[in-house]
């Protein structure tokens, strides 16, 4: 009798084990949300979407606080950006009337402000044509002005954003966005609504050969970039343009965290794409906590099954790299029907993703019944 006793307290034991495993696998995956909401967003606003996002089941909110708007910013002597302190004050209220966290959405190298092109118009990056970003509008748009990652004075600039975002009570992590170069090549579906060709890359877009970069290189491999026949085919120029944007992202990822805050970065759909368009090598951003592919696969290509291959890709790529972040699959709501949330939730879990971030609370807004589906959906997965 004894013996069996043992063994019926054993075998609960056990499957409590079981039990809570299982919790724990469904607990971690996360679910997030952007909240591209600027910074003129009212404190009713707010109110909504963090309600909307609490009663979707969602986890955390990514606000967009600074979104580089040719805008002048604070004192043109400190760069200090008050509206991105203010706008995430006001959110931290609702975050914790709601129970949900709170992420900063930082623009990193593609910063537009007007005080900062005037103070500063040599830290741009420029073409190789030889022209600024600071003076052309890439691709007909305004704020696509992408600072160099080479400077140390860039990385110090963005190191002291972080530190004065850092500062606001209840916010959980620090998100970089456009931490990258601007696009040699547009995502290929939608090149033809920017009113361009791309079969290769062409020089307008070919960046960084400010006088910082070419001077490195030269000093590096004893060759002016500006020299080569073909920059996109030359293995050292590649690498040399993936390694200054990772250290610049790792660097500011390590000053998140000695602030006490979560680091992530969004970064381009899958680590092929990622070095192919925008020369970013996300596998190698170190210190981070989460790494956020945007896998908006209708402006790659067709198939929806992308998602997971982009998504496997990802988290393999950060294992060969020795990368202990955690990969969470972002996901375009415009290209994922309501009625078909749980098949892309699978895509990204089959794909070995430990959460998914849909871009964005307005998008989910604009389509009716679109937050109650995603809740029926989450309920429904977190039994």
């Amino acid at each position: 009798m004894k013996t069996i006793v043992i063994r019926m307290v054993v075998l609960m034991a056990l499957l409590s084990l079981l039990v809570s495993c299982n919790d724990v696998k469904k607990d971690d995956f996360k679910v997030w949300a952007w909240l591209a909401g600027r910074t003129t967003m009212s404190e009713e606003q707010l109110d909504h979407y963090v309600s909307e996002a609490a009663r979707a089941g969602i986890d955390a909110i990514i606000l967009e606080c600074h979104g580089a708007r040719p805008e002048v910013i604070g004192d043109s002597a400190s760069f200090r950006d008050d509206a991105a302190i203010l706008i995430l004050e006001k959110a931290a209220i609702y975050a914790k009337k709601y129970d949900i966290e709170l992420h900063a959405w930082m623009w990193t190298t593609n910063r537009a402000e007007l005080s900062l092109r005037k103070a500063h118009p040599e830290w741009y990056q420029v073409n190789a044509q030889g022209e600024s970003c600071a003076d052309i509008k890439l691709y007909n748009r305004e704020h696509y002005r992408f600072l160099c990652p080479t400077r140390p004075e860039v990385t110090e600039y963005l190191k002291e954003r972080v530190r004065e975002i850092a500062t606001v009570e209840g916010l959980t992590g620090i998100h970089m966005d456009f931490i990258r170069y601007p696009d040699a090549i547009l995502p290929y579906r939608l090149q033809e609504s920017r009113g361009v060709v791309q079969d290769k890359v062409y020089p307008l877009w070919d960046f960084c050969y400010c006088d910082v970069c070419r001077a490195a290189f030269k000093e590096q491999t004893g060759v002016d970039p500006m020299d080569l026949e073909d920059p996109t085919s030359d293995e050292a120029w590649m690498q040399f343009r993936y390694d200054r944007m990772s250290e610049m992202a790792s660097e500011i990822a390590a000053e998140i965290k000695a602030c006490g805050k979560v680091a992530s970065s969004a970064v381009f759909a899958s680590p092929y794409e990622s070095k192919k368009l925008v020369r970013q090598d996300w596998a190698n951003f170190r210190n981070h906590d989460y790494i956020f592919p945007m896998i908006y696969h209708k402006f790659y290509f067709d198939e929806d099954k992308w998602v997971e291959t982009a998504t496997r890709e990802g988290v393999e790529a950060l294992r060969a790299a020795g990368n202990d972040a955690v990969l969470c699959s972002g996901l375009f709501v415009v290209h994922v029907p309501a009625d078909r949330i749980e098949e892309f939730i699978g895509y990204t879990e089959n794909g070995g993703s430990d959460g998914i971030c849909f871009f964005s609370m307005e998008e989910m807004e604009k389509r009716e019944g679109y937050v109650d589906s995603l809740r029926i959906v989450l309920e429904k997965i977190r039994l």
